[in-house]
């Protein structure tokens, strides 16, 4: 393998068209033809049609219409309580999303089932980052294969009738969702049963898993930063921009990947002269570009959210990728980055929604329970946050 570590030479490989996605190649059973590992034509085509939905105007729907009233259904009783897991909370408001952007129909929409589905995607999580867990990976992507089979049968197949019947009769407008977009457009796509599951199966748990995992980092990084700056909790609470300029230095300084990975599909030359056989595989090290002291500044591995940045640098440095690849869910949970006000209707995103609800509920850590990182992977996530509300 050949790493890059430079901010200037990990965006060009993102960028580059002739090296393909490999991050999933250890989970291709879960990942084969799913859109983040698509290249070419393939990928363009998908991309363009999905596109269709992941538009700025549905976006702000969201987070205007549907994340306050799923935030504040999650935490309430936590609230009430007074107590609550980050982690746990996190990802059950991002799943709720994320199942209804995918697509995925609950059916009685009780706790229980919704806690079999949320054990789902993330056996599915697992399997598909396979390349970054502990353990018997060949164990894990087997498990991962049973839960796609249970997440296919109790809430896929049915999500499939109800969207078809819509779509057959014409008699009301098909759900705007993953799901329905791919069902219209099946004709063109010529998309295998196998592979749209495996598709619509990828929304949830990447949409819930990692946009958790970023959301309890960005909670962390505040609530040390609020230890020392107790003064400013009202401040950053009520001033949603300055609460995603928190969320996005954090997402610099934790990648949802720390590294990702790319093959070259010919022999690949970056801008600055770095070659790259055909068949090699490259390395892209987004945690050593996210702080390389020539872009950011001196202090790049500092946490710092008025850091100035140069022209046309993201304040998340590459987290989110760049190019072709970027990731599709981008503004839902980042937002767009802010200028100063000159945006007639701000985005936020739906990280910086949820840690402002986290603050208006007084949220802090358990000073008797500190958090600890999943030890069941190699990426350095929280496996379990405890804060007190109230």
């Amino acid at each position: 393998m050949l790493t890059v570590s430079s901010y200037r030479d990990c965006r060009d490989a993102y960028r580059h068209r002739d090296l393909r996605q490999a991050l999933y190649d250890e989970g291709a059973a879960l990942m084969g033809d799913v859109i983040v590992n698509l290249h070419g034509e393939a990928h363009r085509d998908r991309r363009r049609l999905e596109n269709r939905l992941f538009r700025r105007d549905v976006f702000m729907y969201w987070e205007r219409e549907v994340i306050p009233e799923v935030v504040e259904r999650v935490l309430a009783p936590a609230v009430e309580a007074g107590t609550g897991d980050l982690v746990a909370l996190a990802r059950r408001a991002m799943l709720t999303l994320a199942v209804r952007i995918a697509g995925v129909d609950l059916q009685d929409g009780s706790d229980s089932e919704f806690d079999d589905l949320f054990e789902i995607m993330s056996r599915l999580s697992r399997a598909s980052t396979v390349a970054h867990a502990t353990g018997s990976k060949a164990a894990i992507i087997e498990t991962g294969l049973r839960a796609l089979d249970e997440f296919d049968e109790r809430f896929l197949q049915p999500s499939i009738r109800r969207r078809m019947s819509i779509i057959e009769s014409g008699s009301e407008q098909t759900p705007a969702d993953v799901l329905s977009t791919l069902l219209e457009n099946r004709d063109a796509l010529d998309l295998p049963p196998e592979v749209l599951r495996r598709e619509v199966a990828y929304f949830p748990w990447v949409g819930s898993h990692s946009t958790s995992n970023a959301l309890a980092h960005a909670m962390d990084r505040i609530f040390d930063w609020l230890v020392k700056r107790p003064a400013e909790r009202n401040l950053l609470g009520g001033d949603p921009e300055l609460t995603q300029r928190f969320v996005h230095e954090s997402l610099r300084l934790h990648p949802p990947s720390p590294v990702a990975l790319r093959r070259a599909v010919v022999d690949v030359r970056l801008a600055s002269g770095v070659h790259v056989p055909a068949g090699e595989t490259v390395v892209i090290d987004v945690s050593a570009a996210n702080r390389d002291p020539d872009v950011f500044g001196p202090a790049a591995s500092e946490f710092d959210p008025h850091r100035d940045l140069p022209e046309g640098v993201p304040l998340w440095g590459l987290s989110f990728g760049t190019g072709f690849h970027s990731c599709l869910g981008q503004e839902l949970a980042g937002g767009v980055a802010p200028d100063g006000g000159n945006h007639k209707s701000p985005l936020y995103g739906a990280i910086a929604v949820v840690a402002r609800e986290l603050l208006r509920h007084g949220a802090t850590p358990d000073p008797d329970n500190p958090p600890s990182l999943d030890a069941e992977s190699t990426r350095p996530h929280f496996g379990r946050y405890p804060i007190r509300l109230g």
